[in-house]
């Protein structure tokens, strides 16, 4: 037997030296902890848990009763056995009742070793039983969570087709809880399939398996739903089949994407398709691209022959330079537009924003194309508010959205037609409406009006040339101002209407003599600044804006630059870019303020990047930045923070 722990509870050293003896002689080799008060007793249980107690009865301050109380209560499964000389036949089965194992009289000490024997096999064993129940319960829940947790329904059946258990998965199939079924024979069955079903539960019964079954079973609303099942016997301990397992697939999604199979099959069909037709879109493209591109230098190269000659007379030497003159325009529109395209496709499209007056800019578009559209005698109505203030815009490039539409109009509009435009403000909106009596646009092409390599007409008979990109440009081009462009027509010769909306920003005017006035009067000479940017065409233009008023510019490509520059130049402002590569803004500013110079760790920041959003002005400021500016900026917005930084208190 192992080495055992006894605590023994007795204060009488004569019978603890006889409870020793006795445990020896009986072959019980113990580690004896010996205690004689409440205090030791209680300290022993709650450091040790021992392997059996040995109480007396009776002690001086102390009792075999309230030893058995606290033991009870601190560990009830180790065995407890009362020894005592003066222990009554009635006391011993009080004791026993309130949990005592056993008890010896101290005068028959030879029951002593019997019954801890007994006591310790009995407890061992009860442990083993306990353990045994528990791993049988731990199992029991884990199979029970296993079977809930599945997804496919698990469903045991008796022999006559009764629910004996019902896991989650088919509460949520069938829309019955388990306490709906239990017990109750399957009603789930249709009748027309009735047969086939019970044949399948019988050979479970014989003990064969029967797997993926297709049925249509009923749920609790009525209607039906598609499923696959298996079914396999239940074995008792003697082997007996005592029930059948089910398990059920929802099969319906399977069953819904063979009935779409022809659907894909006719999307597939029409993807090809769709792809067919942008191959041969492209085509298109590239021979009217081609001849486009030949049909000027065609006449280019044929006059420039005939110069070479030195055989033309002067008026038609001037006509041959006037030819050559128009189709390298041409040409060079041309190239223009593809590389704007390309601009475009790659995202590198980029605009200078400025203030701009929507008015001036579209009349001298228009008038510029006058003699264009007094060639074909046509109509020019015009109908500009002369009260729009100037916007922010590229004008460059609106006036290339206004030169598309207006040349696209007078293009497409026949002899003696007509041509509106009007430009004018709707709901905070910069509103340019270009409407034409032209050819119009087929509904079928509306939508696609503005794609890239799309023209209504592509073919070799085709009555107008370009290359058809304009509208592609134009439409992204209004969309990088922030507007949009509209397309409308009521159809073939009945005109065509194309109408752009821009926002205007009425927090920023256009540089009136009063914006003139005050850039001049925001001098800042005498102002050393560090002007910190990766892009070298932004960096140059800030740098030239500060220098006109005066500044002295440190210019600086890169965080680790502007922090080498810093303690020799000694700024009075910051103005850094944000997004730059290997450092950002915000670490660059972050060692700036860590900076041992005081005066240099609090010079003004002003934040000027593209991110112009609320959270990334919220950013700006906790990093430390004493201004946000957005890209694209109104150099007076830029010049005015300077000077509020360094001049005003």
């Amino acid at each position: 037997m192992s080495q055992l722990r006894i605590l023994i509870l007795e204060d009488d050293p004569v019978d603890l030296e006889l409870l020793e003896t006795a445990l020896k002689q009986g072959g019980i080799d113990r580690d004896l902890v010996k205690v004689n008060c409440r205090h030791d007793f209680l300290e022993q249980l709650k450091n040790e848990t021992p392997d059996i107690i040995l109480a007396d009865y009776v002690l001086p301050t102390f009792s075999g009763a309230l030893a058995l109380e606290l033991a009870q209560e601190i560990c009830p499964q180790v065995p407890f056995i009362l020894v005592s000389g003066v222990l009554g036949e009635e006391k011993a089965i009080e004791a026993l009742k309130r949990g005592a194992t056993d008890y010896v009289l101290k005068q028959r000490l030879e029951r002593l070793v019997p019954c801890v024997e007994r006591a310790l096999r009995e407890s061992r064993d009860r442990h083993e039983r306990e353990i045994v129940a528990k791993a049988l319960r731990e199992t029991d829940d884990l199979l029970r969570t296993i079977v809930d947790a599945s997804p496919v329904s698990i469903i045991t059946l008796t022999h006559d087709q009764r629910v004996m258990t019902w896991n989650a998965a088919a509460e949520a199939l069938y829309g019955y809880s388990a306490n709906e079924v239990f017990d109750r024979a399957l009603a789930l069955i249709p009748v027309d399939q009735k047969e086939a079903f019970d044949r399948c539960f019988a050979q479970a019964l014989q003990s064969q398996t029967v797997l993926n079954q297709e049925f249509q079973h009923i749920k609790q609303d009525g209607t039906l739903v598609d499923v696959s099942l298996s079914l396999a016997p239940l074995h008792d301990a003697e082997n007996v089949v005592y029930g059948v397992v089910m398990t059920v697939s929802d099969i319906t999604v399977r069953k819904q994407i063979e009935a779409q199979r022809l659907t894909l099959l006719e999307q597939e069909s029409s993807a090809r398709a769709a792809a067919e037709s942008a191959n041969r879109i492209k085509d298109e493209f590239l021979a009217v691209l081609s001849h486009e591109l030949r049909t000027p230098l065609n006449s280019i190269v044929g006059w420039i022959s005939l110069i070479q000659r030195g055989k033309l007379k002067p008026d038609v030497f001037q006509r041959a330079l006037d030819t050559i003159e128009r189709n390298a325009a041409a040409q060079t529109q041309l190239i223009e537009d593809l590389l704007d395209l390309s601009r475009i496709i790659r995202g590198q499209m980029t605009l200078t924003i400025q203030p701009v007056k929507p008015v001036n800019l579209v009349r001298s578009t228009i008038e510029t194309l006058r003699p264009a559209a007094d060639a074909k005698s046509l109509t020019i109505d015009l109908d500009l508010d002369e009260n729009i203030s100037p916007i922010l815009a590229d004008p460059n490039r609106l006036r290339q959205i206004c030169w598309n539409l207006l040349s696209n109009a007078i293009k497409f509009t026949p002899r003696a037609g007509q041509v509106s435009v009007r430009v004018t403000t709707l709901e905070h909106q910069l509103q340019i409406m270009v409407a034409d009596s032209g050819v119009g646009i087929h509904p079928d092409f509306i939508p696609h009006v503005f794609d890239h390599f799309r023209q209504a007409d592509g073919s070799t008979v085709r009555a107008k040339g370009g290359l058809g990109l304009g509208l592609a440009i134009t439409r992204r081009l209004v969309e990088l101002h922030g507007g949009t462009i509209q397309a409308e027509s009521p159809g073939l010769g009945e005109g065509a209407t194309f109408t752009v909306m821009l926002p205007i920003r009425s927090t920023v005017d256009a540089p009136s003599k009063a914006s003139a006035d005050v850039t001049a009067s925001f001098s800042l000479e005498g102002t050393k600044i560090i002007v910190v940017d990766d892009e070298a065409d932004a960096l140059n233009l800030l740098t030239t804006i500060l220098e006109q008023q005066g500044a002295e510019v440190e210019s600086a490509s890169s965080a680790s630059a502007a922090l080498r520059a810093i303690e020799r130049f000694r700024p009075d402002v910051i103005i850094s870019d944000i997004a730059m590569p290997n450092e950002d803004g915000y670490s660059f500013l972050e060692k700036v303020r860590a900076l041992p110079d005081a005066q240099l760790s609090q010079v003004p920041a002003v934040a000027l990047t593209a991110y112009a959003r609320e959270e990334d002005r919220r950013h700006t400021r906790i990093a430390g930045y004493h201004h946000h500016i957005s890209k694209p900026f109104d150099p007076i917005d830029v010049i005015t923070i300077v000077y509020q930084l360094t001049h005003v208190a």
